[in-house]
């Protein structure tokens, strides 16, 4: 996230930005907030409300709390996501896979990346019949040293629900037809 750092010159924001656009689907409330990102909540409190009133985040009242989440009719979402997955590096694992794996039918990434944290290890689920192994460890120490993080993959021939339970789907193979 240091490439955006220079651009985003709020620590809070940047890190509530990577929460929330790594993966849409995960929420969260100013507490949890708090807590996940080691963020006092008044600057918590302050950066949600900016990005609440820029319209990038919505909010809802759920009991006494107010849950956020990712506006996805906001115009710069998508440009976002894509500025987030590239800075941390999923869409270079991705491209590096998905280029040369024609069986590979989808891609999850998993542990703290799926959950929006920031982290210095890329946890990924290859899935598809008869992918080549030794490709993809070769590939896997080539695409570590180049993004100076470390990448743990795990090949299955089948999607097993339990694996990827708080996976991020970020590739799948389109279907033909």
């Amino acid at each position: 996230m240091e490439l955006l750092a220079p651009l985003i010159t709020s620590k809070t924001r940047l890190k509530l930005l990577t929460r929330f656009f790594l993966n849409q689907s995960v929420d969260g409330y100013l507490q949890g907030l708090s807590k996940e990102l080691d963020e006092n909540t008044n600057s918590i409190r302050l950066e949600l409300n900016r990005l609440e009133k820029a319209g990038l985040l919505t909010s809802k009242t759920k009991g006494r709390r107010k849950l956020y989440s990712v506006n996805t009719t906001h115009p710069l979402t998508s440009d976002l996501t894509s500025i987030v997955h590239k800075v941390s590096g999923i869409d270079a694992l991705v491209e590096r896979v998905t280029a040369n794996l024609p069986s590979l039918e989808q891609v999850w990434v998993c542990g703290d990346l799926s959950r929006g944290l920031q982290s210095e290890y890329i946890e990924a689920i290859l899935i598809g019949a008869d992918l080549d192994r030794s490709y993809i460890k070769r590939l896997t120490e080539k695409t570590q040293s180049l993004m100076g993080k470390t990448i743990m993959v795990k090949v299955e021939e089948e999607i097993e629900l339990n694996s990827v339970k708080e996976g991020l789907l970020v590739w799948q193979k389109e279907s033909e037809k």
